[in-house]
């Protein structure tokens, strides 16, 4: 049975004050929050800055050995003191201020937070939020002595990494000079970039257990014993002091209510014909390993990869292996006290030779909606396609991690525990460090090319510059100058033609350019050297053009390049201008995934929506080749 909570507001004496003799003066906030189990929540109804609990169930707490703690699992479990900082505005720090806690974290994130009132949209940037990344402890503060009009924030890191499920006492205090951040009673980071009263936007809610503002939301995944917020800077020897004012909670073991396991289950990147790349990431650090054998009686010897490092996330890049060949791979975690989990058996098969037929599938746009992503790569998956082209915004926001463990890759499976995937980046991605740790590609990954079969897949970052004389445009007419296949598909996020309603101009009131400029740079290398289908995602909808040469429609036969917009992965379904473009063909508001097959010259096309409905089919004959 679950303890009940004890969420007690202790206020010094004398901690605030609304006015005093002989006229106002500046109110001093002096706020403790405890959190500890076996108590009834006391002062909620009257007390105006006393947290209101939003748990996702009964509050739940750690093993007392453990250092107790409330337990915070994100998503709905955060406590607000007030939803609009207006309500409070008198009782927040402004000249002064110290935010601190108690706190465990138990999953690292980007955007991690434990105190906030922030708004930070765009240009518009007020407030400040104590918090924490996928490493260490930050502080994020707004100012106006670097007011530009609508706020500058700052985010300060510290430089001591935090240790998963273990206690630490984190301050961050502002003198109106100087921010400082310390880490278990010790200086960590010291700045000057700030000065002046904290600067704040009434909208703003008062959080604690998040970093939220109108359109974030990056919730606790931890523990806290308490939260503190005051109108004054704590010198180092005061924060010292209160650092050491728990020895039992500082000196307990790290405790999480995560148990050992795969947090992501085994996936395939990057298919070549001796090889492919095998990933998979356990909850905590770990040995792993991979056993592989052939689906041949003949060759019956079970081939082990070991990974000599200990950590979460473990990558093997499998090689050596025969083209056209069915493999089965299982893979073993073991945890630093020797508990050992198996995977179940997997499989795949090799990239196929130049003679040999095959097929693969096209989505883009998972984003965030894993229900609708989960039905379309089920669906893609009964096609049983060798590989998997990805067109990017493969999660909602790339830097969140629980966007890729949560989301992504529990919707994309069973499809990438047996076939490979190969992607681009969009620009949900955000060009985080998440999306190269999970992803394994060839160099430099934020471009490559890959080769299976008859084709070559030249995969594109439109979110970098493509102008002329740009690093990716020069390698983009390389690879096509040098590449020998027969069937030649260019991918990148950002289509550069597109019949969409409001990306590229409102085309219910204004132009539009109808697809975007920086990727529009590579449309003519895509001609000169033959590219069959631009794959593209971003806008979501579907849409099929007519080939385009030289800005005109011309028969493919001619050259004519045909761009295939398939970004139904998951995302909101957007619309179309209301008029036919030039060179607008098929278009089709669903959710789906393209399904291409090739055998030798001829190709056959079929889009299919998240119901398992064709809605769109096409033959190509390659180019110059005899029927």
């Amino acid at each position: 049975m679950n303890p009940r909570a004890r969420l007690l507001l202790a206020m010094a004496p004398f901690a605030f004050c609304v006015g005093w003799m002989g006229g106002e003066a500046p109110l001093k906030t002096d706020w403790t929050w405890s959190f500890e189990a076996g108590y009834e929540a006391q002062g909620f109804s009257t007390n105006p800055i006393t947290p209101s609990l939003q748990l996702g169930s009964s509050p739940v707490f750690a093993p007392p050995e453990n250092g107790g703690g409330l337990v915070m699992n994100g998503d709905l479990e955060v406590l607000i003191v007030a939803e609009r900082a207006a309500d409070v505005i008198d009782l927040l720090p402004r000249e002064a201020l110290t935010a601190s806690a108690w706190v465990a974290i138990e999953r690292p994130q980007r955007w991690g937070g434990i105190l906030s009132c922030i708004q930070d949209n765009g240009e518009y940037e007020k407030g400040f939020v104590l918090g924490y990344d996928d490493q260490v402890f930050t502080f994020g503060l707004s100012t106006t002595g670097t007011d530009d009009g609508d706020g500058r924030m700052s985010y300060f890191r510290g430089q001591t990494a935090y240790q998963p499920g273990a206690w630490h006492h984190v301050a961050a205090s502002f003198d109106g000079k100087t921010t400082r951040i310390y880490v278990d009673g010790k200086l960590d980071f010291e700045s000057t970039l700030q000065n002046g009263e904290v600067l704040y936007d009434l909208d703003a809610p008062v959080v604690i257990g998040a970093y939220r503002d109108k359109d974030e939301n990056y919730p606790l995944d931890g523990r806290l014993r308490e939260v503190r917020l005051e109108s004054r800077a704590m010198s180092a020897s005061q924060v010292e002091k209160e650092a050491r004012s728990r020895p039992t909670l500082s000196a307990s073991e790290p405790w999480t209510d995560m148990e050992f396991g795969y947090l992501v289950e085994p996936y395939l990147t990057w298919p070549r014909l001796d090889g492919v790349s095998i990933l998979f990431e356990s909850t905590f650090p770990s040995e792993g390993s991979v056993g592989l054998w052939r689906d041949d009686s003949t060759h019956g010897v079970e081939i082990e990869y070991e990974d000599e490092a200990v950590s979460g996330l473990h990558e093997f890049f499998i090689e050596d292996l025969e083209p056209n060949q069915k493999y089965f791979y299982q893979t073993k975690i073991i945890g630093l006290e020797g508990e050992a989990i198996e995977s179940e058996v997997l499989s795949f098969r090799t990239a196929a030779t130049a003679d040999r037929a095959y097929t693969f599938a096209v989505i883009g746009d998972t984003q965030t909606n894993g229900e609708v992503a989960k039905r379309v790569s089920d669906l893609a998956y009964m096609h049983r396609p060798n590989f998997i082209v990805h067109a990017g915004d493969l999660v909602d926001t790339g830097s969140v991690k629980r966007d890729w463990t949560d989301t992504f890759f529990p919707s994309m499976q069973p499809l990438l525990g047996r076939v490979p995937i190969i992607p681009v980046l969009g620009n949900h991605e955000q060009d985080a460090k998440l999306y190269y740790d999970y992803m394994s590609l060839p160099d430099p990954e934020r471009w490559y090319s890959a080769v299976y079969g008859n084709a070559e897949f030249f995969m594109i970052d439109g979110n970098r510059s493509l102008a002329q004389q740009s690093d990716q445009l020069k390698w983009l007419e390389g690879a096509l100058k040098k590449s020998t296949a027969t069937w030649r598909f260019a991918v990148l996020h950002q289509p550069p033609y597109t019949s969409d309603s409001n990306d590229y101009g409102d085309t219910l009131k204004e132009t539009s350019t109808r697809g975007d400029m920086n990727v529009r740079n590579i449309v003519a290398l895509l001609e000169q050297y033959g590219v069959d289908v631009c794959f593209s995602g971003h806008v979501h909808d579907y849409e099929r053009t007519f080939p385009i040469r030289a800005g005109k429609v011309t028969p493919y036969e001619e050259g004519g390049v045909i761009y295939v917009t398939a970004a139904g992965g998951g995302g909101s379904l957007e619309d179309f201008d209301p008029t036919n473009t030039w060179f607008g063909h098929k278009k089709s508001r669903y959710h789906h995934f393209v399904y291409v097959a090739i055998h030798g010259t001829q190709l056959e096309f079929q889009a299919i929506d998240e119901e398992g409905r064709l809605f769109d089919v096409l033959t190509l004959n390659k180019r110059g080749s005899k029927r």
